[in-house]
């Protein structure tokens, strides 16, 4: 089987090196990739991405199954492509995606589905109103959470403990836009636990599970700092067992799915559900449309069987599960650049000479995310540059086995947080 992955990023590559390791797959490639991806059975498109070059490269390729990992592709209408060329893709069309492209089309369709989530008002209106409008409709809200409703690459959310401070925040935003604002912006009640990342391959009205990880948002340490795209994750969350799991599946996962379907919509691929539990019960922050970064990178490790052959047929909605979640641990700690996440427009540093010593082990992957092939060699350039993930039999023995591998590659201006996978 020969597969295509699109997107450049960490999460991509372990797509790649997971789906590689296949008995089924023949060849993986990456359109367009990164200069630190590499493999025996992998290769990157360096080719401009459109439809027309799109469709050229796989007639050419013969291209059997169409994985995207970056969600742009979704929004782009890829799936949809590749239902026109009978390609089979996991990922779901345009309309589906609108699932995580839009945060107020994703807020409402969980009200009208009835999948808990917290309370919110669109505050677009009140924002083209002035400032007293947007602080009436603040007040209504005890822990305002401001979030961007459009693609705002994991910087979109702002936390805030009070309306004065949620204000604020949109006062910033007032003056330097970020990216996902002409779609709106949102206000939400916040709600206070524990967060669980939850994964669900799905074709229209059917699911499996694949796992449960937790992200680690915020840039420092004990959750301090401004959100990102991700620091690191743990897989699996050890009390999202069971019970917990089947009723995720009944409560959000399946009334999502079928009204997606009953609106004509059907939904294919990956559901990843944000979700909090705590006291006020289990709350739906979010949904994502695609493997999740840095959740992939921990989720994958942990799955064993043919995963290529199983996405191929999830994609042509032949559901029979042949997969089984290892009974083990995986953590993932991202290395960033200086400057990152670079919210409000700080610069965020490329360009540092990267140092690399061993890549790769046998319960150890150095993953490649914002890099470029110089001259010199490989340098920094993104946000998020490298991530380590590690997986053996218990939690403890996998996270001390994460941070001892982050000596195998480092750069100037780096940094991490220590604590990934403690709070468990």
């Amino acid at each position: 089987m020969k597969i295509l992955i699109l997107g450049s990023g960490g999460r991509e590559h372990a797509i790649a090196w997971r789906l590689s390791r296949d008995s089924s797959s023949s060849k993986v490639l990456v359109w367009p990739g990164n200069d630190g991806m590499s493999g025996p059975k992998l290769g990157l498109v360096d080719r401009p991405f459109d439809r027309a070059t799109f469709s050229s490269l796989i007639a050419e390729e013969g291209i059997d199954l169409v994985v995207p990992g970056a969600e742009k592709f979704l929004y782009q209408g890829v799936a949809d492509w590749c239902q026109g060329l009978g390609v089979p893709c996991f990922g779901p069309g345009a309309r589906a995606a609108s699932l995580e492209r839009s945060k107020l089309f994703a807020k409402t369709l969980m009200q009208e589905a009835g999948v808990p989530t917290s309370p919110f008002r669109d505050l677009s209106d009140a924002m083209a109103r002035g400032l007293d409008a947007v602080n009436g409709v603040l007040k209504e809200f005890r822990k305002p959470v401001i979030k961007i409703s459009g693609p705002s690459l994991g910087k979109g959310v702002f936390v805030c403990e009070s309306a004065a401070e949620a204000s604020e925040v949109l006062l910033k935003l007032g003056q330097s836009p970020q990216p996902g604002m002409e779609d709106g912006v949102l206000v939400e009640e916040g709600v206070s636990g524990k967060e669980v990342s939850m994964f669900f391959a799905c074709s229209h009205g059917a699911f499996t599970y694949l796992g449960s990880a937790q992200d680690h948002k915020r840039v420092f340490d004990a959750d301090q700092g401004p959100n990102t795209g991700g620091m690191g994750a743990i897989a699996p969350v050890p009390w999202a067992t069971g019970e917990f799991i089947r009723d995720i599946g009944d409560r959000f996962v399946r009334p999502t799915l079928d009204l997606m379907l009953k609106r004509g919509t059907p939904f294919k691929g990956v559901l990843f559900l944000g979700l909090m539990v705590g006291p006020e019960g289990t709350n739906l922050l979010e949904y994502n449309v695609r493997f999740g970064d840095p959740e992939t990178q921990v989720i994958l490790p942990l799955l064993e069987g043919d995963l290529s052959d199983f996405l191929r047929r999830f994609s042509t909605q032949d559901v029979t599960p042949e997969l089984t979640i290892r009974s083990a641990a995986a953590v993932h700690v991202v290395k960033a650049a200086r400057g990152y996440p670079g919210v409000f427009g700080a610069p965020i540093e490329a360009g540092q000479l990267i140092t690399l010593r061993q890549s790769e082990s046998a319960s150890g992957k150095l993953f490649f995310a914002g890099v470029k092939r110089t001259p010199q060699g490989l340098v920094t350039n993104g946000g998020r540059v490298l991530g380590f993930t590690a997986w053996a039999p218990t939690a403890a023995e996998a996270i001390r086995d994460c941070y001892a591998l982050l000596p195998s590659g480092e750069f100037e201006g780096e940094h991490f947080r220590r604590d990934i996978g403690r709070s468990l």
